[in-house]
């Protein structure tokens, strides 16, 4: 950890940092000698660094000297952020004094006259600046200590090899095939598809149970996925459990899975009543992941549910304790769950460490190779590590490194039993991935990690240059990382382009572990909770917080937390219960999703270091205090989902340095003119059109923001409302080349059936939004043209996914299925599509397509050719009221 943070430190004193800081503070008599002996004991430190990290595992004293390190370095990075700040602070605020003194000017003469406000903010400024250099001169002592103790540990000086450019390759590929278990696939297939209670249960239950990293859930996956299992039930659900064993949420996944509509209340009672009746009369396969619990009593609430399911109805469950088995009484229908054999390792290993190697080198390293993989000890997730860092080492010198390595024996039972393979891959990261990595630590165990929120939140915390291309350096890093096999479970998000991913469980506590005490997680449930607690050294917290009845307050001790993850699954969250925003002043991250609180304090404005705040899905937040808009290092903003919140104030403006505002599902009837100052903006997912003009930006002000054309997802609302095609045509979307999803939303679904008519102008106005034939995904919804076919739908060549809903008045669709790319097809409510027919589904004759070219046998009448949607997947037609043609199977895709 120390290795990292003090890299990026030597970066920041060569940037903008310090020229900012010298513009102020070198005033002050002796700050430049400080300043420049804090970057040469930087640098003398980090030479001693990778040594230092790997030794500390079985020395002590080298791991306080390391923690005093990591203090200092914490410190340091504040000071420069605080000064920064400051000096951004002053500028906002000169620059608002020359605003409020030119509209003055222009409303009457005024006479100058001395400023006391002058006068107070020059005496602040001095005050200031003395302040930051006299904590730069204690910084610069507490590290001349630092670096003279580091003699006291024979440190071995190692040169920062950098690493070769690698040829990236897509991680939603899965590199390796499941080795070894195909007879258990055949086991557990046969047990869901044959037990059928015998013991007079109407729910069978099935444990897989092993190790960790065995390959519980990747078993039960194979099961799950498998065709005869999908058509053997009528419902399949998913639910990952993990530590505690939360009923309420685990309901709530159950209800989802089925497809039910959840009641309002999330009180158990209430959530274990809609399973009760929406299982009933359906044979259903439930998977439960990663069950730890031992409570029965906890767990006979959901079981007595689900047993209203049908006959053959089971729930697999997957889990780490044969306790768990014998509390669910199903002892004897379990599949435990064995080591691999050292062959089947070996196929892993091989097929990721000898990736794009020659035949002459795999011979050359097979021997030593078969010696690495032997130390995976049959654990699949061990031995995909150990190939994934295999992959990157060229020579067999490299090879024998990680052979020989100490750590295989290590003093500590848990570094050699389990982390060795995993800090050995660690090890092997430069220093920004590194941090990266130990980042991921703050998630949840089982949380589907969302690729670009986690990159925001690295730049957030100063990991990632803040510069445009940080996304991309922070996409690299991601990708490097999931080729080391940390994470796993990807998956398409719901937008294109999106991807989620997970980190396995022994892999999360692998990077808890390395965090040490920076990293803290609290359980509060109302009765108790757990032992830990958050101190001066600790920099990351997760809170879970399943009771807005509990009162708890972080004070002076948290003082130095940089960032926070709230977690509730109360019904409401009072956040000033919770948090005491004054005594948190160093947070940069903060993560309050779905907590459903009212209020958000106003003392939010003291978070003066805040770069990524996440308020979505707080339907209840009614109002931003004004004090948010004064963190002017706010990066990001979501606000998804915060359905009752009426405006975004024009005070959006002073936040100069917003790169990400997320507003996608928010009732705006606009957007603020001072959005358009935030000329640095880069994601922007929703646009609305406004009635009124004289008050919001309209679609045509989209152009100054140059940089949202870089981004690759884009929701307008409202679309209706652009009456003027002269400013629907200024976005010029056509030139978009990186916009990859498209949503195009033309008045809110209650004024839908207010409009008897066809409307031409929805026809004008879809016509002038030609997006670029780039485009992935396209929605249109709520458009009351007569036909939904702009001369520049059939150009989308690369278009995988179409989705009509609403269009009320759309009577013919285009021949959409001469798209070549198209796969999924959703035509939802076109209450007056009547037919489809020919011309939908794209259909050619054989010798028209061959231009009149005379067929070999003369006599054999002509037969269309059907080549309609040669990608198509998924064709889902639904809710079209008038369709009278076409639905007995004729439109197939």
């Amino acid at each position: 950890m120390a290795e990292a943070l003090v890299s990026l430190l030597i970066e920041h004193f060569g940037s903008m940092a310090l020229e900012l800081i010298e513009e102020e503070v070198r005033l002050v008599k002796g700050v430049d000698e400080d300043v420049a002996n804090l970057k040469t004991n930087l640098e003398d430190i980090r030479a001693v660094l990778k040594d230092a990290e790997q030794k500390q595992l079985n020395d002590a004293s080298l791991k306080r000297w390391l923690d005093k390190l990591n203090n200092a370095a914490h410190d340091m990075d504040d000071v420069l952020d605080e000064w920064n700040t400051a000096i951004l602070e002053f500028k906002i605020k000169k620059e608002e004094e020359a605003e409020n003194n030119a509209s003055s000017s222009n409303k009457k003469v005024c006479f100058p006259m001395p400023s006391s406000c002058f006068y107070f903010t020059r005496v602040k400024r001095l005050t200031l600046r003395r302040d930051i250099a006299l904590k730069i001169k204690e910084l610069n002592q507490d590290l001349d200590r630092i670096a003279k103790d580091k003699d006291n540990y024979n440190l071995n000086i190692k040169r920062i090899v950098e690493r070769p450019e690698h040829r990236q390759t897509t991680f939603l590929i899965d590199e390796t095939k499941v080795q070894g278990r195909d007879e258990d696939k055949s086991l557990l297939i046969s047990k869901l598809l044959s037990e059928s209670s015998d013991d007079g249960r109407h729910l069978d239950i099935i444990p897989i149970v092993g190790m960790g990293g065995l390959g519980k859930t990747t078993l039960a996956q194979l099961a799950y996925n498998d065709e005869t299992i999908k058509t053997h039930f009528d419902k399949r659900i998913w639910v990952c459990v993990s530590d505690p064993f939360e009923e309420v949420k685990i309901a709530k996944a159950i209800i989802e899975g089925l497809g039910s509509s959840g009641p309002s209340s999330v009180e158990l009672n209430a959530l274990v009543r809609c399973i009760h009746e929406s299982v009933e009369g359906k044979k259903f396969l439930l998977v439960l992941d990663d069950v730890l619990l031992e409570d029965y009593s906890r767990w006979e609430t959901v079981h007595v549910a689900l047993q209203n399911g049908a006959i053959g109805s089971t729930i697999l469950v997957t889990t780490r304790k044969q306790e768990v088995s014998i509390m669910m009484g199903a002892a004897t229908h379990q599949i435990s769950l064995e080591r691999l054999s050292e062959e089947h390792c070996w196929l892993i290993f091989s097929q990721l460490a000898f990736m794009e190697r020659t035949t002459e080198e795999r011979a050359e390293l097979e021997n030593i190779g078969r010696q690495i993989a032997r130390k995976s000890s049959g654990l699949p997730l061990v031995t995909k590590t150990l190939g994934s860092l295999m992959r990157f080492r060229k020579t067999i010198s490299q090879w024998e490194d990680i052979l020989c390595s100490e750590l295989w024996e290590s003093k500590d039972v848990k570094v050699r039993e389990i982390f060795a393979p995993f800090l050995l891959s660690y090890y092997d990261l430069p220093p920004l991935q590194k941090r990266c990595f130990l980042y991921c630590s703050v998630f949840p165990k089982d949380y589907d990690i969302e690729r670009d929120d986690l990159i925001e939140m690295w730049m957030s915390q100063g990991y990632l240059s803040q510069t445009i291309n940080s996304k991309k350096e922070g996409r690299d890093c991601f990708e490097s990382l999931a080729m080391r096999s940390f994470f796993q479970d990807f998956k398409e998000g719901e937008y294109y382009g999106t991807i989620t991913c997970k980190m396995h469980d022994i892999v999360h506590d692998f990077a808890q572990f390395l965090m040490g005490s920076e990293y803290v997680l609290i359980e509060v449930d109302g009765i108790k909770e757990n032992k830990k607690e958050v101190d001066e050294s600790t920099r990351h917290l997760t809170l879970a917080v399943r009771s807005e009845d509990h009162f708890l307050t972080l004070r002076h001790n948290a003082k130095n937390l940089r960032s926070i993850y709230i977690y509730a699954d109360s019904n409401k969250l009072h956040v000033d219960r919770i948090l005491l925003f004054s005594h948190l002043t160093r947070l940069r991250t903060l993560t309050m999703d779905d907590c459903e609180f009212e209020i958000l304090p106003e003392d939010i404005g003291l978070l003066k270091h805040l770069r990524y705040l996440d308020l979505s899905g707080n339907t209840n937040l009614k109002e931003l205090p004004g004090t948010l808009f004064n963190l002017y290092n706010l990066q990001t903003l979501a606000l998804c989902n915060c359905s009752s919140l009426p405006r975004l104030p024009e005070k959006i403006a002073k936040l100069v340095n917003l790169k990400n505002l997320y507003i996608f599902g928010c009732c705006f009837e606009g957007l603020p003119k001072g959005i358009a100052k935030l000329t640095g903006l880069l994601t922007l997912d929703m646009w609305v059109v406004p009635k009124e003009r004289k008050t919001y930006l309209d679609l045509g002000d989209l152009k100054m923001l140059k940089y949202l054309q870089f981004q690759s997802i884009l929701c307008i609302q409202r679309c209706a409302n652009a009456g003027n095609l002269d400013e629907a045509e200024k976005i010029n979307l056509s030139s978009w080349q990186h916009l990859l999803d498209l949503t195009l939303e033309f008045r809110e679904s209650d004024e839908l059936y207010e409009i008897g008519e066809i409307l031409d102008d929805d026809t004008e106005i879809l016509e002038s939004l030609q997006p670029h034939p780039n485009l992935k995904a396209l929605e249109i919804s709520n458009y009351q043209g007569a036909t939904v076919s702009p001369t520049w739908m059939m150009s989308l060549t690369n278009l995988t996914s179409l989705e009509l809903n609403f269009c009320t008045k759309c009577e013919i669709l285009p021949p959409l299925g001469k798209m070549p790319s198209l796969v999924s097809l959703v035509i939802c409510c076109l209450d007056s599509l009547k037919k489809v027919g020919p011309e939908f589904l794209g259909i050619i004759e054989r010798d028209e397509e061959d231009h009149g070219i005379a067929r070999r046998d003369q006599d054999t009448p002509s037969e269309p050719s059907i080549i309609s949607f040669p990608r198509l997947k998924k064709l889902k037609f639904d809710w079209n009221e008038e369709w009278k043609e076409g639905k007995s199977g004729k439109v197939t895709g």
